[in-house]
C-alpha cells in the first residue's frame, strides 16, 4: 500500500512510500542536510536509492545545473523512486537507475563530484528488529546485495579525485568504516555522531571522506536529536527545518 507523506523540512516536496519496501528515516535526512555543496559539483550519485529521498531533498540544496543520479537494485523501489521524481516535477534533475551498484559503476570511473550512502546496516546473519515479512526490507537492512566495503570501493571507482563520499552508518560500525576508507584512499574530512537522547551512546555516525584528499580530519559536535520529554532539540529542529 501506498502512503503519501510530507517531507520534513522541504517545502512543496511529498513523497510515496510502500508499505512493503523501506521507508525513508531521519537517517537519510540527517545525511541528505550533512554536507554543503559547492558550486561546480555537477554530477552527483544515490547510492541505493530506494523512494528517491535523497535526490529529491540535495535537488534544492545543488546548483540548478546538477545532475543527480540515483541507483537502486530492487525494482519495486524503482518504481517509487521515478513516480516520485515525476510528482515533484523533478524529471529533469534525477534520473533513476536500476542497476546493482557495482556493475553500474564500471563505466563511471572518475565521473561523480559526490556520492551519498544511506547502505544496509547489518551485515548477514546479523540480528535485527526488522520482522521477516518483506524480502525487500531484509534486502534494505542487510548487506543481502552489496556489503559496506563494495559501496566504498564502488564510491571510489566512481568519484573524481578530491571527490566526496558521505555515509551515514551505525555508530558501532565505525572502526570499519574507517579502515575500509583509508584501505581505498580516501581521507576522512569530517565526523559526527548521532545520539537519539542525551546520555545515551550514540546510534549512528554521518561521515564525508575525500578520494584521494590531504590529512586532516575534524570531529564535529555531536548532534542530539530529542530532549528528555521527547521533542527534537534546537540543533535538530535546526537541521530538520521543523
Amino acid at each position: 500500500m501506498k502512503i503519501l507523506n510530507e517531507i520534513v523540512g522541504i517545502k512543496n516536496k511529498k513523497i510515496y512510500q510502500d508499505t512493503e519496501m523501506f521507508n525513508f528515516c531521519l537517517d537519510s535526512i540527517l545525511l541528505a542536510k550533512f554536507y554543503v555543496p559547492k558550486k561546480y559539483e555537477k554530477n552527483v550519485c544515490d547510492f541505493g536509492t530506494n523512494n528517491a529521498i535523497i535526490p529529491i531533498i540535495i535537488s534544492e540544496r545543488f546548483s540548478n545545473d546538477v545532475k543527480i543520479f540515483g541507483i537502486e537494485i530492487q525494482e519495486q523501489a524503482v518504481q517509487s523512486a521515478i513516480e516520485n521524481i515525476e510528482m515533484n516535477q523533478l524529471s529533469k534533475t534525477i534520473t533513476i537507475i536500476n542497476q546493482d551498484i557495482k556493475e553500474y559503476i564500471k563505466d563511471k570511473n572518475n565521473f561523480f563530484d559526490v556520492i551519498y550512502s544511506n547502505p544496509p546496516y547489518f551485515k548477514i546473519n546479523e540480528g535485527s528488529k526488522l520482522n521477516k515479512k518483506s524480502e525487500h526490507l531484509i534486502a534494505a537492512r542487510h548487506e543481502k546485495f552489496i556489503t559496506l566495503e563494495e559501496i566504498i570501493y564502488s564510491a571510489k571507482v566512481g568519484l573524481k579525485n578530491g571527490g566526496k563520499f558521505l555515509l551515514v552508518h551505525l555508530a558501532e560500525r565505525i572502526d570499519e568504516i574507517i579502515f575500509l576508507l583509508r584501505k581505498h584512499n580516501f581521507t576522512v574530512k569530517k565526523i559526527q555522531f548521532v545520539h537519539f537522547k542525551k546520555n545515551k551512546k550514540a546510534e549512528r555516525v554521518l561521515i564525508e571522506a575525500v578520494n584521494d584528499g590531504n590529512d586532516g580530519a575534524e570531529i564535529i559536535m555531536p548532534l542530539i536529536i530529542h530532549e528528555d520529554n521527547g521533542e527534537y532539540t534546537l540543533e535538530a529542529k535546526q537541521i530538520l527545518g521543523d
